[in-house]
């Protein structure tokens, strides 16, 4: 249980001491990152590694092969149904999972559960879960449609407080306080069209996700089919890297009179691809090094399988040095410019796609031996 403060009165209640999350040197997949803090909060000892492989972003790599797409990056491409990665993170943790999700809006995504355009059923789902302990996350609030967590309520829920990636960003800060705890204040969550659902995390209700789940899930991960959404086409997984490779290799999407808004929109998407990587396999190769301790039967298949996520983490690392920098300022949009640079950065991104089909090949024999 925890051991932190709770402060209600007749119109609010709000959990305090439930960490913050940022994008920053712990990370920049935001849903995973959301999971960590609330099981940190609800008592359970568990790090970002284990929620990046747990809910399957850690082996995630989406393309949209139709146009230069800053949502690439989205967790919610995962897996074939959107609402999977969701799930698992809460289910993995061993916990009920609930989620509602909101009908009226522009997005391309659809959940197949509980669904209203009534704000009152948003707050009254949120309050049933903040009032018994149980911090949400919500994907939008504050910004676009990622992941944020909903600490607590005021005003019988007009007012939502929480941690939002977004909430220190000039162009969406306008109509945000600031609570003395550093959560963000904000009673104008609802008219926000990027506010798409809310997920609880709930009552302890099974074992934590098993390996052999963990790995079954990264393969499907890994594998995912090509998806045809609202006219565009992601490929993804594996295939992800040849669409990836060939976009930037086009070189009629860079001409060399480009004004800088243009060339950073493509350095945006070839950035966040990077993140992606950097992030997730990063993770992914400190999980299974940590699990091949645990599973000492199997201790050369995981160390091998960690090895080739390292070497996709040191690829990625490669890139940015050809590029300038990690940096996505002007030095790094003028030297994506320069086909000479993108050739290396595609000899890169099939080095990165070599390793990971290693470990994708030893992922999938582990899972047929782990009972």
């Amino acid at each position: 249980m925890k051991n932190e403060k709770e402060i209600k009165d007749e119109n609010s209640t709000v959990l305090y001491g439930i960490s913050k999350v940022e994008y920053g040197e712990n990370g920049c997949t935001p849903y995973p990152m959301c999971v960590k803090s609330c099981a940190n909060y609800l008592g359970q000892d568990i790090g970002i590694d284990y929620t990046m492989v747990a809910t399957g972003a850690a082996f995630r790599l989406t393309w949209d092969t139709t146009s230069w797409n800053g949502g690439n990056v989205d967790v919610i491409h995962t897996f074939d149904d959107p609402e999977t990665i969701y799930r698992l993170g809460v289910e993995a943790l061993g916990r009920r999972f609930q989620m509602i999700t909101r009908g009226d809006t522009s997005s391309d995504v659809k959940f197949n559960n509980q669904s209203s355009d009534n704000k009152e059923d948003f707050v009254c789902f949120i309050r049933q879960q903040i009032d018994k302990g149980f911090p949400c996350i919500a994907l939008g609030i504050i910004g676009p449609s990622e992941a944020c967590i909903i600490t607590g309520y005021r005003e019988n829920g007009k007012t939502l407080l929480g941690w939002n990636f977004f909430q220190d960003a000039i162009e969406f800060a306008g109509d945000i306080k600031i609570d003395e705890s550093g959560y963000f204040i904000t009673d104008k969550w609802w008219e926000n069209r990027s506010t798409i659902a809310v997920i609880t995390i709930g009552e302890t209700e099974r074992p934590l996700i098993s390996p052999k789940e963990i790995i079954e899930n990264a393969v499907k991960a890994m594998t995912g089919r090509d998806d045809n959404k609202s006219g565009k086409i992601f490929a993804k997984g594996i295939n992800a890297y040849d669409a990836w490779k060939k976009s930037i290799l086009n070189e009629n999407e860079f001409p060399q009179n480009a004004i800088m808004p243009f060339i950073a929109e493509r350095l945006m998407c070839h950035g966040d691809a990077m993140d992606c990587l950097i992030d997730g396999r990063n993770n992914a190769a400190i999980f299974m090094r940590k699990l091949s301790e645990e599973l000492p039967d199997y201790v050369q298949e995981l160390k091998e399988i960690s090895d080739q996520f390292a070497t996709v983490t040191a690829n990625v690392w490669r890139m940015a040095d050809i590029l300038g920098g990690y940096e996505r300022n002007e030095k790094q949009m003028n030297n994506f410019l320069k086909p000479e640079v993108r050739q290396q950065l595609a000899v890169l991104i099939e080095d990165c796609k070599l390793a990971d089909s290693k470990a994708l090949e030893g992922l999938t024999r582990l899972s047929k031996k782990l009972p």
